[in-house]
C-alpha cells in the first residue's frame, strides 16, 4: 500500500516537472550565431590548416638548433666541472696549491699550441713575427706571456707600433701588429751620422731608411742643430702645414712639396718639386698663410703672353707684414 502510493506521488511529481519544462522557453544562445555557407566554412579551414602547418614547420626548425645549442652549453658545463674537479682533487691531495694546479695544466698536451695566427702585417713579415714572439708550436698556452710576447715583436721589427696577443683556448693564439705608416721624412743625426727617416703622422721617427725604401714624400730638414723648445715647436708647424697640404688643392697639392725646412729661428721655408725657388713661410698663422698662399700661386699659375709668371719667380715672402705676400721676380 505503502509502495503504491510512494509510487503515484513520484508519478505526480514528474507530471508536474514536465509542465513547467514546457511553460518555460530555455535561449541556450545558439540564436547568436550565423552559420555561414559551406564555401566560407571550408576556406577558414585552409586557412586554418596553412597557419597550423606553418607554426609547426617553424618549431621543427628551431628544435635542431636548440638542440645543438644545449647540448654545447651541456658539453661546456660538463668540462667546467671536470676541470674543477681535477683542481680541488690536486689542492687536497697534493697540497702544492695553485701553482702545481697551474703546473699541471701547463703539463697537459689539451692545451698545446696548434696554431699561431699573425694579423696586420703589411710592412713586417709574418714569419719574423712569430719568430720574435719565441713562441712555438706545441708550447703551452698556460705558458704564454702575452705582455712579453708583445714587447719581444714590437722590438724586434721597427715597423711595429703596437701589439696586442689574444688567446683562444685551448690550443690557438692570435698576434695582432698595428704597424707604423710614412707621413714624411725627418733628417736625425744619429752616432755623428746624418740620415734620412720615416716620420708618421704624429711625428714620430721610427725607422732609418735604405736604399730602394720609397722615398715619395716631403722631407722636412733643419731640426738638428736648434734648440730643444724650437725644434718642437718646427716640428709642429711642419706637421701642421703638411697635413693642410694635403687636402691635394690644384695649386698646391701635397706631391708638390718637396721640403720643409725649420730654420734657426724655428720658422718655415717651403721648396716645391717643380720650383727651386724658396718660400719664406714664417712661423705662426699656418692656416690662413697656408690659404694665402694658395691664392698666390693661382695667380702665378695663370698663363700669360711671355710665359707663366711663376717661371720668373725668384722667392715668395709669406711673413713680410701681417695680411702681406711679396713675390720676388728674376731680373730676364
Amino acid at each position: 500500500m505503502r509502495q503504491s502510493l510512494f509510487r503515484r506521488s513520484a508519478a505526480w511529481f514528474r507530471r508536474q516537472l514536465r509542465r513547467n519544462r514546457s511553460r518555460i522557453s530555455v535561449d541556450s544562445g545558439r540564436s547568436a550565431y550565423v552559420r555561414l555557407p559551406v564555401h566560407e566554412q571550408r576556406l577558414q579551414k585552409s586557412l586554418l590548416k596553412k597557419i597550423n602547418a606553418y607554426w609547426t614547420q617553424k618549431r621543427l626548425a628551431r628544435r635542431p638548433a636548440a638542440l645543438a645549442e644545449q647540448s654545447g652549453r651541456g658539453l661546456w658545463r660538463g668540462a667546467l666541472l671536470v676541470i674543477c674537479l681535477v683542481a680541488a682533487s690536486i689542492l687536497l691531495v697534493t697540497g702544492k696549491g695553485p701553482g702545481g694546479l697551474a703546473s699541471l695544466l701547463a703539463s697537459l698536451d689539451y692545451f698545446r699550441l696548434t696554431g699561431i695566427e699573425v694579423r696586420g702585417c703589411r710592412h713586417s713579415s709574418v714569419q719574423e713575427v712569430k719568430t720574435a714572439s719565441g713562441v712555438t708550436i706545441s708550447t703551452s698556452l698556460f705558458a704564454v706571456d702575452a705582455e712579453a710576447v708583445g714587447a719581444a715583436v714590437q722590438s724586434a721589427d721597427d715597423w711595429v707600433k703596437s701589439v696586442r696577443v689574444v688567446r683562444r683556448w685551448p690550443d690557438e693564439l692570435l698576434i695582432e701588429v698595428d704597424e707604423y705608416e710614412p707621413y714624411a721624412l725627418i733628417t736625425r743625426t744619429d752616432n755623428h751620422q746624418t740620415g734620412l727617416y720615416y716620420l708618421d703622422r704624429d711625428g714620430v721617427p721610427f725607422l732609418k731608411t735604405k736604399a730602394g725604401m720609397d722615398l715619395d714624400y716631403p722631407v722636412i730638414t733643419g731640426l738638428e742643430g736648434i734648440a730643444v723648445a724650437q725644434e718642437h715647436e718646427g716640428l709642429a708647424q711642419a706637421l701642421a702645414f703638411l697635413r693642410l697640404v694635403a687636402a691635394n688643392n690644384p695649386n698646391l697639392p701635397a706631391q708638390s712639396v718637396s721640403e720643409v725646412h725649420v730654420d734657426g729661428t724655428g720658422e718655415l721655408i717651403v721648396y716645391l718639386v717643380e720650383h727651386p725657388f724658396p718660400i719664406m713661410f714664417g712661423g705662426g698663422e699656418i692656416r690662413q698663410k697656408y690659404l694665402r698662399l694658395r691664392k698666390v700661386l693661382e695667380v702665378l699659375y695663370k698663363p700669360r703672353k711671355e710665359g707663366m709668371d711663376i717661371a720668373r719667380v725668384a722667392y715668395i715672402r709669406m711673413n713680410y707684414l701681417k695680411d702681406r705676400v711679396i713675390v720676388g721676380y728674376r731680373e730676364s
